[in-house]
């Protein structure tokens, strides 16, 4: 007998994808649909074989990882690779000899925990011993890339159950090909790990309802998703609240025989596992738990405290306002997707308390899952909205998941209301022998086809018309990030190719970085050490936008991400050529006046 559902459901979830008045797209159940917790009543779907379901999931995982792939491929290093990558190498050595012990545990990037650079020296050992089929930038990014499909594969596989298949495959289908989360994805960063262990965490949340030993599973993915970057416990009251909404608002409106029973055994196990989790995946605290997190937070802390400089809706800042987190979501994901979900927000929020004044009739399933959805994206927009140092879009990932399902959720409400309004002009259609309309397929396809073209489109767009895809933004700003907020991607290797295809090499030519950033930490890994094949054509050297003269180079390369942080295009080179991703400038190559 399978476990029993959020108590009081009697049909899968069909307010998601109600089109027209009792239409739904999901027609039949897939193998995590949830089954009423009394008699079943007549109407409810037959159960089907998760055929589709595995081959819609097989299918999302491929259209998820050939563009990060590719992209991994393509793109140049970007700023702190170096640095996690390097991190890996550093890391596994102690790990494989088991030296807890070794002062580079706490000397070597402890602002951040070790996880994900563990990972990145796991990739690098098995690349070795495959005999370099991947490079060893590839290689480092190939955790990133690994996890950013897995989210997309969870957000189907885990959202079935609250939001509807449909819901569900869109929403997976529109961060598939997310510029946005295909760039992060593509990188050698921290973020990515991160924001799958958290968004899982929060979608096992609704299946640990009805199956209470999940409570513990998903303690496990947030402790690891801490291990990968701190900022994944800002996912903790928003699990909270909507645990605590569940049972304790939510659970006295439903028959007395249907309640569920507290499972505060689980908690307890949940609550113990979180910390242990953290612990165990990150062996840089083993020796002094206490003391070396006090280290790596007050690092933390005073970095924080300093801010950072960065440049955001056309200002320069060093601590950005609060409102920074909705602006950058609005301006990195599809305004058809942001708009949808505030408008959806707006809407549930409305429904849910004149439900729970007894205003209006609604399913205690239908209650649960809107306050779900509501309360995980309002949760994590207002607690990553407290990091007022934000160095790059990363920073706020975690949202992308929540953002995607809300808009595709408002989105089939939009559509919804327009059917239903059209199809009260028509006349009333014949009555099925079970006393239902009669719906054509068409009147069921076509606003799924216009919900998927509206949600999935204007991302593929982008991806497939931005070069590098971090140029990337909605369709007010119309793909040129450069007045909106700071460009990340320096484009030094596409500036070198350009000067290769146009000039002759062997020429002087002045990398401009903030000190330190392309020699890096190490002769092994660094930017020289992974463009080796382009370095070799010129004499290059890295220059500093502080520099009195640059009269040693024939061409200077300086990101665009300097201009907007207050290094202006020296007086004494002229623009040549731009490096650009859709309207968006990554760098200029200069011609230095001699």
């Amino acid at each position: 007998m399978r476990d029993a559902p959020p108590h009081g459901e009697t049909e899968r979830y069909p307010h998601h994808a109600n089109f027209m008045m009792g239409t739904r797209l999901d027609l039949t159940t897939g193998d995590n649909t949830p089954q009423a917790s009394g008699p079943t009543p007549a109407s409810t779907s037959t159960r089907r074989t998760p055929t589709f379901d595995i081959l819609f999931l097989i299918g999302l995982v491929i259209v998820a990882f050939i563009p990060r792939l590719i992209l991994a491929r393509q793109l140049d290093v970007v700023t702190d690779e170096v640095v996690y990558i390097l991190g890996g190498k550093v890391y596994l050595p102690l790990i494989t000899h088991a030296n807890i012990t070794s002062s580079q545990w706490v000397t070597f990037n402890y602002e951040h925990p070790p996880l994900v650079k563990m990972l990145m020296g796991f990739s690098l050992a098995f690349n070795n011993i495959l005999g370099h089929p991947l490079s060893e930038l590839l290689a480092g990014r190939l955790p990133s890339i690994v996890m950013g499909t897995l989210l997309v594969a969870a957000v189907y596989w885990l959202g079935r159950a609250p939001f509807g298949r449909t819901i569900a495959l869109i929403a997976a289908l529109s961060l598939a090909v997310s510029p946005w989360l295909v760039y992060f994805s593509a990188l050698a960063y921290l973020d990515m790990t991160m924001t799958t262990f958290v968004t899982i965490a929060f979608l096992t949340l609704w299946h640990a309802i009805r199956r209470p030993w999940l409570f513990p599973i998903l303690a496990l993915l947030v402790g690891l998703g801490a291990a990968s970057k701190y900022t994944a416990v800002l996912v903790i009251p928003g699990i909270v609240l909507f645990t605590a909404y569940y049972y304790f608002l939510l659970r006295p409106t439903m028959p007395a025989e249907q309640r569920p029973v507290l499972p505060w055994k689980w908690w307890l196990i949940a609550i113990l596992i979180a910390p242990a989790a953290f612990l165990i995946a990150d062996p840089a605290i083993w020796l002094n738990p206490i003391g070396r997190l006090v280290h790596s937070f007050t690092f933390e802390w005073n970095h924080s405290a300093n801010g950072h400089p960065t440049f955001i809706a056309g200002q320069y800042y060093t601590h950005v306002p609060h409102w920074s987190i909705i602006y950058i979501i609005f301006t990195k994901m599809s305004a058809f997707l942001t708009i949808p979900a505030a408008l959806f927000v707006i809407v549930a929020l409305v429904q849910l308390v004149r439900f729970h004044l007894r205003n209006i009739q609604m399913e205690t399933t239908k209650a649960a899952s809107d306050a779900y959805l509501v309360i995980w994206l309002l949760s994590v927009l207002g607690m990553f909205s407290v990091l007022n140092i934000v160095v790059g879009t990363h920073y706020h990932l975690p949202l992308a998941p929540s953002v995607a399902i809300a808009g595709v959720s408002g989105l089939a409400m939009i559509i919804g209301a327009i059917v239903r309004l059209v199809s009260r002009k028509q006349t009333t259609q014949a009555e099925t022998a079970a006393g239902r309309p009669a719906i054509s397929k068409p009147a069921i396809i076509i606003p799924a086809i216009i919900l998927a073209l509206l949600a999935i489109g204007p991302h593929l767009l982008g991806l497939t018309t931005v070069y590098g895809t971090e140029g990337y933004t909605n369709e007010f700003f119309q793909n040129d990030e450069n007045a909106t907020m700071q460009v990340a991607y320096p484009g030094y290797r596409e500036a070198l190719q350009w000067l290769e295809d146009n000039h002759h090499s062997n020429t002087s030519v002045g990398l401009i970085s903030i000190p330190g950033t392309l020699n890096g930490y190490s002769p092994a890994a660094n930017w020289f050490h992974y463009n080796t094949d382009i370095a070799q054509h010129f004499q290059l050297k890295e220059a500093h936008p502080q520099d009195s003269s640059y009269a040693s180079y024939q061409y200077l390369v300086w990101p665009k991400h300097l201009v907007q942080r207050g290094y202006p295009l020296p007086a004494g080179a002229s623009v040549i050529h731009t490096i650009t991703g859709g309207n968006t400038i990554y760098c200029y190559i200069l011609e230095v006046k001699q």
